[in-house]
């Protein structure tokens, strides 16, 4: 009688069984051994984030920030834009951390690049501790109601962008952002262009995905590039080591995601993909999403704190997309015909 053949995962979780019994009969062998601590690796990449050390990574940044005054290295323009005070308080510490790690990459990257490397560590840990898996990077496919098809959503994003007003008490993280997003446009312009992407588009997708760690890949935050992916998706770029770079990381995401060579990019159209890259799970709850509204007056409470796992108390500490957008388009730099 023929076998179906088994993936691998159900393989290594055979494996893994028979390794275990062995173990707890005190006749476990080398192999199995190494077995069981190939399944440890496994079992932490599935289990949640670990919560951050604040005061930890505060003492890490404050003596990143001493060590780059030290060497006399030029301030970044990000620098004139102040954030608020860094404090190890679970509530505030991402809005204040962000925009100084980011920072104090842009400072290092030339000057001292191992420094811009641990900075950047840092901010993969920050954002790491914030990122759920999107639906459209899941390996099922997003079943969608008829509720969430471009034709029926398409007036309530022109309705909810032109009613919507940024949060006076986040005025400092939007203004540090979008001076962000301004400030490496050349660099997202570099990537999108000859892929037909708006420049604005991937920088929204990077301050989610990567808090704007330009040293992590733009698929999921993974850090650091010398490797590729682990996060779903896993193992990307397929061709990697070399390049290595960001820039081609980052075109790989946009081809993976089917965003490359689209004709229409409408506001409505931007904003519908933007949500639905991260999935349209708000709308059962009835919440605006905070991938796209978060710092603005239509939204306020309600988030995933894990894959599938809905918290109505919990609140997203990230900029949303069409947040940052509309501070590019208030300012003059982000155009529609």
């Amino acid at each position: 009688m023929s076998r179906e053949p088994v993936d691998r995962r159900t393989a290594i979780r055979l494996s893994a069984g028979a390794a275990a019994t062995a173990l707890l009969a005190g006749r476990a062998s080398a192999q199995d051994n190494e077995m069981l601590n190939l399944l440890g690796e496994i079992a932490s990449d599935l289990l949640p984030q670990k919560p951050l050390n604040l005061v930890r990574m505060v003492a890490d940044i404050i003596a990143l920030e001493k060590k780059a005054n030290a060497k006399a290295l030029p301030l970044s323009p990000l620098d004139a834009i102040r954030p608020p005070p860094l404090l190890p308080v679970e509530g505030s510490f991402y809005q204040s951390a962000v925009p100084r790690l980011v920072t104090l990459i842009d400072r290092n990257e030339k000057g001292d690049p191992q420094a811009a490397e641990e900075a950047g560590a840092l901010l993969a840990q920050v954002n790491a501790n914030l990122r759920t898996v999107p639906d459209a990077l899941k390996p099922e496919p997003l079943v969608m109601s008829t509720r969430r098809d471009f034709p029926s959503l398409k007036s309530e994003y022109r309705q909810l962008f032109d009613t919507m007003t940024p949060s006076p008490a986040h005025a400092e993280s939007i203004a540090f952002h979008t001076a962000l997003a301004l400030e490496k446009q050349e660099r997202y312009a570099t990537v999108g262009s000859p892929l037909k992407v708006p420049w604005f588009f991937i920088a929204a997708i990077h301050n989610l995905e990567a808090s704007c760690n330009f040293r992590a890949h733009l698929h999921n935050g993974d850090f650091p590039l010398s490797q590729r992916t682990r996060q779903v998706p896993a193992g990307r770029p397929i061709v990697w080591l070399p390049p290595s770079d960001w820039a081609a990381s980052a075109t790989d995401a946009l081809k993976l995601l089917g965003f490359a060579n689209q004709t229409d990019w409408s506001l409505e159209r931007t904003l519908y993909r933007l949500e639905a890259y991260n999935g349209f799970g708000y709308r059962r709850q009835k919440v605006p999403t905070p991938y796209l509204w978060c710092m603005s007056n239509h939204y306020s409470a309600g988030k995933y704190v894990a894959d599938g796992k809905w918290s109505a108390t919990a609140k997203s500490r990230q900029l949303g997309a069409a947040v940052l957008i509309r501070s590019l388009v208030d300012g003059g730099h982000v155009t529609w015909g």
